[in-house]
């Protein structure tokens, strides 16, 4: 599988600490492996990871879903950033 390290059989994203990002079109973004939400306003997401903060900007954003694990936000993506 091409998201798993050959060595140890362990998911990449896992050994290196980081994000995964999932976008569906301009209207959705799936992510996991964050820490905390940094911002949250209809114009303006910021999202901290280990290694950075991710920034997704728009206009009627809103987190649909969350938990430890994963974050689903909506609304009309304009940019995402990686600070």
């Amino acid at each position: 599988m091409f998201n798993v390290d050959n060595q140890y059989d362990i998911p990449r994203d896992v050994i290196n600490h980081e994000c995964l990002i999932q976008m569906t079109g301009k209207k959705e973004i799936v992510l996991e492996n964050f820490k905390c939400i940094k911002t949250l306003n209809e114009e303006k997401i910021e999202i901290a990871c280990r290694k950075y903060l991710i920034c997704i900007k728009g206009s009627s954003l809103f987190v649909k879903f969350y938990n430890c694990e994963s974050m689903v936000v909506g609304g009309v993506i304009n940019e995402v950033s990686f600070l």
